[in-house]
């Protein structure tokens, strides 16, 4: 693959590295952490999970610092980890890197609005921390039986214990449910595509320069046009996720293209870089993650040569006898 195994988990190390680190930026230790981060995810949730995301906001409240570092902590650590560990660990680093996501997701993105009818990609949905142990699986090694061929050697070095090609079909998933969040009655209303576009704008920091003025404006053309743009943000979410499903080979990549395409035009005006220039972002949110993950789906440019290992078969071996037998 374009991205080996261990490549990927050097990916997965440096994002929960510097997920840890933006946890110490000063502003996630003041109460900006809890009203623009926490407190937004408690709108529309349902009976069943308002009382514990409140529970955890108003601890989270109390000892905010205490709380601010342990996240930070656990993430460098597992970043740290996932960078210098040898293979042996990877699993059990990999199962803890899991746990903390779901806990991650549950309190503190209280599960990316999933349940409350206006989640979308383009607000992050279904949460960044839940592509983390997606990644996660991927890298685990796979155990397989010492092999002396090099197509062999290749694919253990390559394959994790959720194989790449599971993973593609993972992928394919994802575009499938990004068009069925699209169907929502919410995404129906006029105002929602560029309300959520326009909410990226105000952030503060470098976002004033980089992200605002486009924004602005893009904003203001969506507006008008926001069922048709749906419709066709519903088809064309479809149409990634079908193609994934079934492409093989060389015709993946038209596919992979247009899902990195789509998620750098998210990542941008959906979530504004995940605001890592706003000096409050927790993470780089779901949208590089999945040009990380289309990355990883990325088949090999050229077939691996193995004409260097194969034994010469009969007819060549009697061939080549025959050329130095006398005339």
């Amino acid at each position: 693959m374009l991205l080996s195994r261990k490549m990927l988990q050097r990916v997965l190390g440096a994002l929960w590295l510097l997920d840890g680190l933006f946890q110490l930026q000063p502003q996630m230790f003041t109460m900006n952490m809890v009203n623009s981060v926490m407190k937004p995810y408690l709108q529309s949730q349902p009976g069943l999970f308002e009382p514990s995301l409140q529970f955890i906001v108003n601890q989270t409240t109390t000892h905010l610092t205490a709380v601010n570092l342990l996240i930070a902590i656990v993430q460098i650590l597992l970043g740290i980890g996932f960078l210098v560990v040898p293979d042996r660990w990877v699993k059990d680093l990999a199962w803890a890197s899991i746990v903390w996501a779901l806990v991650v997701w549950y309190g503190g993105e209280g599960m990316s609005m999933l349940f409350t009818g206006q989640s979308s990609i383009l607000s992050g949905s279904p949460g960044a921390v839940l592509l983390y142990p997606l990644l996660g699986f991927v890298v685990i090694p796979r155990q397989q039986s010492a092999t002396s061929s090099q197509e062999g050697a290749a694919r253990a070095g390559d394959d994790g214990l959720l194989s790449r090609k599971i993973l593609q079909w993972v992928f394919a998933g994802f575009w499938i449910f990004a068009a069925l969040l699209q169907l929502q009655p919410y995404w129906w209303k006029a105002g929602q595509i560029s309300q959520t576009i326009s909410g990226m704008v105000g952030q503060g920091g470098l976002n004033t320069f980089l992200v605002d003025p486009v924004l602005q404006q893009f904003s203001k053309v969506v507006a008008p046009i926001e069922i048709p743009l749906n419709i066709v943000l519903i088809i064309v979410f479809l149409a990634i996720g079908g193609g994934l499903a079934v492409a093989k080979g060389k015709q993946l990549r038209p596919f992979l293209i247009a899902a990195i395409i789509i998620s750098v035009i998210v990542w941008y005006s959906g979530e504004g870089f995940g605001m890592i220039f706003t000096g409050m972002a927790t993470d780089f949110n779901s949208g590089l993650l999945l040009v990380v993950i289309a990355l990883a789906c990325w088949p090999r440019t050229q077939p691996l040569r193995e004409a260097s290992v194969q034994p010469a078969t009969a007819q060549e071996q009697a061939e080549g006898s025959s050329t130095t037998q006398p005339a």
